[in-house]
């Protein structure tokens, strides 16, 4: 690869395979909605947009609110990394060079979703120097919290194993953090809230009749769904074992009478794991398990996994993916110095 000018084409390969996992009982899971950002090594029209968005942001906060023209003292500089991780975010410092450094030139020597060791280069550039440097912050921080995000999901996606990991909607940058966790082979869950249909707590409060019992309540609930107008797939939180079993039992009864294949995802949010032990050896014992995928959610910690993955859950689901990771340590050094 060679340097290239601002506005040349720019092929990206697609990323290093993530840790990929084979699931117990389901094969796949719903949860993941990264074909809407990330396909074959490129970002979608929607992403693109998003990077757009927050690029600009970015910048703007920096002071800087039209192109950075590039003076007559060039300056050549190389970023690497002092870490070894994955990389993410390396399509949007791209946008980043394309759109607010005119006449700047750079290599990019890795590509997103790539795996690399500490010392690594991963960039080299030629520009201005008053350009360069105003930039340079940015283009460390988009790469350089992007990457974090996808190495420490790629570990959690490790230790999970068979399990799977995914995000929340509890993000800090949108659709990039996302990006991020897919990355690193995580599911994206939900990207925006009509994706698919979650009944909470909160939502199950405003739905129990008067003088009916919340397992009463929860399986009347799930007979009335609309199974065509929840979006990608449907979850539903449960607090007892009563409450799964009752969801699971009407929701396997009601897709067998309709001939339909759709899965119930029982999320066990904030639930110990000697009740959520019970929850799953009772959806086991009824074999209801080939239409109910379970998710813990609430609390989890990356040394809670191995007790989760021995339950037998499908997937858990963790804004500490994203919103805890430690960027990436990444540093830019000019020529000379």
């Amino acid at each position: 690869m060679g340097l290239r000018s601002a506005g040349a084409p720019f092929k990206r390969a697609p990323p290093v395979a993530a840790h990929m996992v084979e699931l117990p009982i389901h094969e796949s899971l719903p949860h993941d909605r990264s074909a809407e950002l990330w396909v074959d090594g490129e970002p979608t029209e929607r992403l693109s947009s998003s990077i757009r968005r927050w690029v600009t942001t970015l910048m703007h906060d920096e002071g800087v609110t039209a192109p950075l023209g590039r003076d007559s003292v060039s300056v050549k500089a190389r970023v690497w990394s002092r870490q070894a991780g994955r990389l993410a975010g390396i399509a949007a410092a791209d946008h980043l060079m394309r759109e607010w450094m005119p006449g700047a030139t750079w290599n990019w020597m890795a590509e997103d979703g790539a795996d690399i060791e500490a010392g690594k280069i991963i960039l080299a550039i030629e520009g201005g120097r008053k350009q360069v440097l105003a930039a340079e912050r940015m283009i460390l921080n988009l790469v350089g919290r992007l990457s974090g995000i996808a190495t420490n999901t790629l570990s959690w996606s490790a230790a999970a194993d068979p399990m799977r990991v995914a995000s929340t909607r509890k993000v800090h940058w949108g659709l990039l953090d996302k990006w991020a966790v897919h990355l690193g082979g995580g599911l994206t869950h939900r990207l925006i809230r009509s994706d698919a249909r979650m009944i909470k707590e909160n939502d199950l409060a405003g739905m129990v009749q008067e003088g009916e019992k919340k397992p009463k309540a929860v399986a009347r609930v799930v007979r009335e769904l609309d199974l065509d107008s929840v979006g990608a797939f449907i979850v539903l939180e449960v607090a007892t074992i009563d409450e799964a079993v009752a969801a699971a039992e009407v929701w396997v009864q009601r897709i067998t009478d309709e001939g339909r294949q759709d899965r119930l995802t029982l999320m066990l949010d904030n639930m110990d794991q000697e009740k959520a032990k019970e929850v799953i050896l009772d959806l086991n014992t009824h074999e209801f398990r080939d239409l109910v995928i379970v998710e813990a959610s609430g609390n989890v910690n990356f040394s809670d996994l191995e007790k989760w993955k021995t339950l037998g859950v499908d997937l858990v689901s963790a804004s500490a993916l994203h919103r805890g990771a430690t960027p990436l340590d990444l540093s830019m050094l000019f020529e000379g110095a």
